[in-house]
């Protein structure tokens, strides 16, 4: 399932060249993207604003805060707020700790634009 309609995304990763890459993807597709190099200026991004969002996609490893404790303390702001989170082969979560995060969605870096189209669409439909 991929989102036909546009969606205002934030996302967030440590890694410029991923942003850079992953937000011009995301731009192709159709969306508007709103990207953070640092999860604690994201979270601040999100709580002053947090229904402006439709979407958080999400590094794993990050520093300050990882890609699973910024989508708890989004979803804390906003219950049910749809985050998809992806990671490198190396660093991947537990699918107990994705599913305790209230995730929707996970996928593995690299990505390609039809893929990450597609888990927008699943994320998007996911209820814990």
């Amino acid at each position: 399932m991929i989102s036909r309609h546009p969606l205002y995304i934030l996302l967030v990763d440590d890694e410029e060249d991923i942003v850079s890459v992953t937000a011009s993807m995301l731009q192709r597709l159709g969306h508007t993207v709103r990207a953070e190099t640092q999860s604690l200026n994201a979270l601040r991004r999100f709580s002053e604003e947090p229904d402006r969002f439709d979407l958080a996609i999400l590094d794993y490893v990050m520093p300050d805060l990882t890609g699973l404790e910024l989508a708890q303390r989004f979803r804390r702001i906003r219950p049910g707020f749809p985050v998809l989170l992806y990671a490198g082969y190396r660093e991947r979560p537990s699918t107990q700790n994705i599913e305790a995060a209230g995730i929707g969605r996970f996928i593995l870096k690299p990505k390609t634009s039809a893929k990450l189209g597609g888990m927008i669409g699943k994320a998007l439909a996911w209820s814990p």
